[in-house]
């Protein structure tokens, strides 16, 4: 079975490489704190 080869380096500037995982732990604390500003102004202090 042949499995894609996938270059864990999402993005390459110069001697700075950015992988894949930062990428995905960025996105998810983004997410994680809208959701959390969204679930926050909704509550109404309970």
């Amino acid at each position: 079975m042949n499995y894609p080869n996938i270059d864990p380096v999402a993005i390459s500037l110069g001697p700075i490489a950015i992988h894949w995982y930062g990428v995905m732990y960025l996105v998810a604390f983004v997410v994680g704190g809208v959701l959390g500003l969204y679930r926050a102004k909704r509550s109404d202090g309970h």
